[in-house]
C-alpha cells in the first residue's frame, strides 16, 4: 500500500470511527436525558413516581426485547441501513416527546425510542469491524464505548442546562433534532461505514439464529448481565447511597457519580490500546473486575473520608473502563463468520437484564435500611462474572 492510500485508509477509518462513535454518544445520552426532566414532567402531566418508573421500564424493554432481532437484520440485510433507521426513530421518537399531551402518549413515544436505539450495538460492531483493520480493532471498540459513557455522563448535565434556559418539551425537542440530524449524515456518508464481508455467504447457509447462540456466547451474556447489575448501584442509586453513608447533598452525590463516569470514559481508552497488545483478555478483565470490586467495598464501607473515596472512584472508574474493548474484542472472537451483529446484539441484551433485573434487589435492600449492602451486593455481583472467566472452558470464552 502507497503512503497516499494509507493515509487516505487512515482517514476513512477515523471519520468512520468519529460517525459511529456519535451515534453510541447520542444513544446513551437518550437512555438517560429524561431522568433530570422527571420532575417538570411529572408535575406538567400531573403522574405519579410509578408512572415514571414505568416510563424507564418501557424504554428498557423495547431495547432488550428488540436488541437480538435487529442483529438478526443487521447480518441479512446490512448494518448501515438498519442503523440509519434506528437512529431516525430514536431521535424522532425522543424528540416528539415533546409534543406529548397526556401520560400514554409520551408512553409510547419512550417505547419506540428505546425501540429504535435496540440497533446501536449489533450495527454499530459490525460496521467497525469492517471498517477499521483488526490490529486497530481494540482502540476502535474503546472509542465506541467511549462515545457511550460520554453520553451517558453528559446527558444528566446537557439537559438539566436545556431545563434552566427553556421548558422539558423544548429540551426534548432539541435532542431529538440531533439524532434525526446525524441520520442523515449517515444516509451521504458514501463508503465510510462499510459492511460485513461475510454476510452474503451466510445468507447463503441454512445456519439459523440457535446456532449462532452456543456455550461461550451464553456465558458471555451472563457477565454483560453481572456486570450491568453492578453497575447500576451507583448510575441508578448514587443520590441515595451517597447522601446515606458520607452525609453529602445530593447535588454533591451527582458530582461523585460524575467523577467515576469519566473515570470510565478515560479507562475506556486506555482500555483500547491494551486490547489491541494483549492475548490474555480473560485477565486483563480478572484483573481490573478485582480492583473494582475492591473499589465497591471500599465506598461501601463508609470507613474512609471523602478525600480517598474521590481517589477510589477515580481508579475504580478507570479500571472499569479498561475492560470494555477485550470484552467486546473476545465477543469478536467467538462470533460465527457473519453473525456478528446477532451475536452482539444477543451478548448486549444482557445488559439490559441486568439492569432491569438489580435495581428490584437494590431497591429492596434501601427500603429496609441496608445502605452498605447495596455496593456489597453490586460487588458481588462482579466476583460472580470473574468466576465465569475462572470456570469457563479453557479459563475464557
Amino acid at each position: 500500500m502507497t503512503s497516499a492510500m494509507a493515509t487516505a485508509a487512515a482517514g476513512r477509518e477515523v471519520r468512520a470511527i468519529s460517525l459511529i462513535g456519535f451515534g453510541h454518544f447520542l444513544s446513551h445520552f437518550y437512555m438517560f436525558g429524561l431522568m433530570p426532566l422527571f420532575p417538570a414532567i411529572r408535575e406538567d402531566l400531573g403522574i405519579s413516581w410509578l408512572q415514571i418508573g414505568v416510563i424507564l421500564t418501557a424504554s428498557n424493554v423495547a431495547t432488550g426485547a428488540l436488541q437480538t432481532p435487529m442483529g438478526l437484520l443487521v447480518d441479512r440485510f446490512g448494518a448501515r441501513k438498519i442503523l440509519i433507521g434506528g437512529l431516525f426513530i430514536t431521535g424522532g421518537a425522543f424528540g416528539l416527546a415533546g409534543f406529548s399531551d397526556s401520560y400514554l402518549s409520551l408512553l409510547v413515544l419512550v417505547f419506540l425510542s428505546g425501540a429504535g436505539n435496540s440497533v446501536f450495538h449489533p450495527a454499530d460492531y459490525v460496521i467497525l469491524t469492517a471498517s477499521v483493520d483488526g490490529s486497530r480493532h481494540g482502540k476502535a471498540y474503546s472509542m465506541h464505548s467511549f462515545g457511550g459513557q460520554l453520553g451517558m455522563a453528559a446527558a444528566p448535565a446537557g439537559m438539566a442546562f436545556l431545563l434552566s434556559v427553556t421548558d422539558w418539551r423544548t429540551a426534548v425537542m432539541i435532542a431529538g433534532i440531533a439524532g434525526v440530524a446525524l441520520s442523515f449524515v449517515f444516509v451521504f456518508s458514501g463508503d465510510t461505514l462499510r459492511e460485513d464481508a461475510e454476510r452474503k455467504k451466510r445468507q447463503k447457509t441454512d445456519a439459523s439464529w440457535k446456532s449462532m447462540i452456543n456455550r461461550a456466547v451464553i456465558l458471555l451474556f451472563l457477565f454483560y448481565a453481572l456486570t450491568a447489575g453492578s453497575n447500576i448501584a451507583l448510575t441508578g442509586f448514587a443520590g441515595k447511597v451517597f447522601p446515606a453513608l458520607y452525609d453529602v447533598t445530593a447535588a454533591e452525590a451527582g458530582y461523585l457519580l460524575s467523577v467515576l463516569l469519566f473515570s470510565v470514559a478515560m479507562g475506556t481508552l486506555f482500555g483500547g490500546w491494551l486490547a489491541d497488545r494483549s492475548q490474555r483478555h480473560d485477565l486483563v478483565l480478572t484483573l481490573a473486575f478485582t480492583v473494582y470490586a475492591a473499589m465497591l467495598v471500599t465506598v461501601g464501607s463508609a470507613y474512609v473520608g471523602i478525600a480517598a473515596i474521590v481517589g477510589a472512584l477515580i481508579i475504580g472508574g478507570f479500571v472499569r473502563g479498561i475492560v470494555n474493548p477485550s470484552r467486546d474484542i473476545m465477543v469478536r472472537e467467538i462470533a460465527p463468520a457473519g453473525a456478528l451483529g446477532t451475536v452482539f446484539a444477543f451478548v448486549s441484551t444482557g445488559f439490559n437484564v441486568g439492569q432491569g433485573l438489580a435495581p428490584l434487589a437494590y431497591g429492596a435492600l434501601l427500603d429496609g435500611g441496608f445502605t452498605n449492602e447495596v455496593l456489597y451486593l453490586s460487588a458481588g455481583f462482579i466476583v460472580l462474572a470473574i468466576g465465569l472467566l475462572f470456570f469457563s472452558r479453557d479459563r475464557r470464552f
